[in-house]
């Protein structure tokens, strides 16, 4: 694939991955909402305690649902209790489903009926503290408008000047999609603090009106900070507390500095990851943009057979530092051509490897030479053999150190090989994205930071899931060629141009096919180099097809039997483990609990 098309790609890539991430997140939780959902939930709390809740409950699926509710943390009755807690006083619904209650106590009343058996199943259904409307047929389809009238008796901190009610009203629930709450005799108030604080403010005349929606979970709360005269009026438990305003107002401005951070955070997260698919481009026009050479589309003659074969595979089959077991197998065959070994096939598909001359071999051929020698006997390392040797190092305990030896050779040859020879080739690009990955990790350690240890909002589950954005595009960059980002030093990228005409000829069996099967040096150079490549198996078909009568043929479609006895051993130490391996201030602080639910 040429710079451009990669380039290309590239962004392509990384756009789709933002755009598609950013409208995945934003819009999931409508395709998690489930089969029931809080349509609408509006809420009028007065000074006096008194709070009228209305659920627009909407089922999406028949007869799943026999209750719609919703509980509390705190205590609920019937009757006034001598301690913090809710007091039901009626409910109202559009439909001819029983209002039932179940109390602190686990005592189940149900409205209009002494049924036992009804009574008995919503006793061993329901939570303690919950309300909530029952249809011992299960609710169709449709939507469903029930209102609840309670009495607060909440717990309140107090000074001399200043008293606080921290009222939670939700925080174990289904989603809520609109979101509605009106504080009456707003005369009495002196600061509301929302929590979430995404919650939008309205003021009018002695109100304040609390709107937006809320995801499934999420914490819905009011602290709110009255002027002392409202212990006159409310009936609760009050706690003299000293500098009640100063403690209100301390916690919620150590959380809203939370969540602005987060807000801000989520900004730059989303700007960073439309942006950086242009970056890549700007770092690649800037950096990694080579000069443009004219080469055939496709090229049969072999570009440099003065090159290794390992050295091709290293160098020019994908990316300059990447080697693979190609390089290996190619570098047996050059191997045999040159009479440094001599590989025979055997009738049973194995091998058999005659260790004939080490002179003239360059680095990595000499550490070939060294593994087939320690595979050796009498200088013939035979495949069958060398099946045999494994199963005995693999099943002895003293013996393991060879085994693990002989692996560690074999990936160094199949996997590594001498890597720093592609610096004189190649300038590595991976360099210049350090700054986008290290940009990424900090945008995602500080959102992890800010998402634990703010209370469960929205924006955490949102921040957290936006931050890793764009550390999957700079990965995504990271795996492409080193070569997109540096350069190719000298006019080398004109040559693994050639490499890519080259490779491109060979992997056209029409083309390939039209050359004389009788020109055996022509076909032998092309296995070699195209086993190098990762087009060999093509070479053979081709060869198969043509009835070329060269014995390299019998032998490179065997070459992975020799190996892989070694590869898939499991030392003696691994195989045997076994077993296995065992009322108060700030964001969640606050009286009632709770929430919508549907079982």
């Amino acid at each position: 694939m040429s710079e451009i098309k990669q380039i290309t790609a590239l962004m392509l890539l990384t756009l789709a991955i933002a755009g598609l991430g950013l409208a995945l997140i934003k819009y999931f939780p409508f395709f998690t909402e489930g089969d029931a959902v809080i349509a609408e939930y509006k809420a009028f709390f007065y000074v006096d305690g008194t709070l009228i809740e209305n659920y627009v409950y909407e089922v999406k699926a028949s007869n799943r649902f026999k209750m719609l509710y919703r509980f509390w943390e705190a205590p609920l009755s019937i009757n006034r209790l001598n301690e913090p807690s809710i007091q039901f006083l009626n409910a109202s619904i559009n439909n001819e489903a029983f209002v039932y209650l179940k109390d602190f106590q686990g005592v189940v009343w149900l409205q209009n009926s002494l049924n036992k058996s009804l009574i008995e199943e919503i006793e061993s259904s329901a939570y303690l503290n919950e309300i909530g409307i029952f249809n011992p047929e299960g609710f169709k389809a449709g939507k469903y408008n029930v209102t609840y009238a309670f009495k607060i008796y909440p717990p309140l901190e107090h000074d001399e000047e200043f008293c606080h009610l921290n009222l939670k009203l939700a925080s174990n629930h289904l989603t809520y999609r609109k979101v509605e709450i009106t504080l009456k005799n707003a005369n009495y108030i002196l600061k509301v603090f929302p929590h979430p604080p995404s919650l939008k403010i309205f003021e009018k005349e002695n109100e304040i009106v609390f709107y937006g929606s809320l995801s499934k979970n999420e914490l819905l709360e009011l602290e709110i900070l009255f002027k002392n005269d409202v212990l006159k009026v409310m009936d609760g438990f009050p706690k003299k507390v000293n500098n009640v305003a100063e403690l209100t107002i301390k916690t919620n401005r150590y959380e809203l500095t939370q969540y602005s951070l987060s807000l801000i955070l989520l900004r730059i997260i989303q700007s960073l990851s439309l942006a950086f698919p242009f970056l890549f481009l700007f770092v690649y026009i800037a950096y990694g943009r080579e000069k443009r050479f004219i080469v055939p589309k496709y090229l049969s003659v072999t570009p440099n057979n003065k090159l290794k074969p390992w050295l091709v595979n290293l160098i020019f089959k994908s990316d300059p530092l990447n080697f693979d077991e190609d390089g290996f197998y190619a570098t047996l065959l050059d191997l045999h051509k040159r009479g440094k070994i001599k590989i025979e096939a055997k009738n049973n598909k194995g091998l058999k490897i005659q260790l004939l001359n080490e002179e003239g071999l360059d680095i990595y051929e000499k550490r070939v030479i060294k593994f087939l020698k320690s595979l050796s006997k009498n200088n013939i390392v035979d495949t069958d053999e060398v099946k045999k040797l494994v199963e005995i190092l693999s099943l002895n305990r003293e013996l393991e150190w060879k085994l693990l030896e002989l692996k560690d050779e074999l990936l160094y040859l199949t996997k590594r090989a001498e890597r720093n020879a592609a610096e004189s080739y190649v300038i590595s690009g991976k360099k210049m994205l350090i700054p986008f990955i290290s940009i990424s990790i900090f945008l995602l350690l500080a959102s992890i930071l800010l998402a634990f240890n703010l209370p469960f909002y929205s924006i955490s589950t949102i921040l957290l899931a936006n931050s890793f954005i764009p550390l999957t595009q700079s990965l995504i960059a990271l795996a492409f060629p080193s070569t997109l980002f540096g350069k190719w030093r000298h006019s080398f990228y004109k040559e693994k141009l050639e490499w890519d005409a080259f490779k491109r000829f060979l992997s056209d069996l029409a083309l390939i096919k039209k050359y004389s099967p009788k020109d055996l040096s022509i076909w032998g150079e092309w296995l070699i180099y195209g086993t190098a490549l990762g087009v060999g198996d093509n070479v053979i078909k081709a060869m198969k097809a043509l009835k070329v009568p060269l014995e390299e043929l019998k032998i490179a479609s065997n070459l992975p039997i020799f190996i892989q006895p070694i590869i898939t051993a499991v030392p003696f130490s691994k195989t045997e483990r076994g077993g296995f391996i065992g009322g108060g201030f700030g964001s969640g602080g606050g009286f009632g609990g709770g929430g919508a639910g549907a079982r």
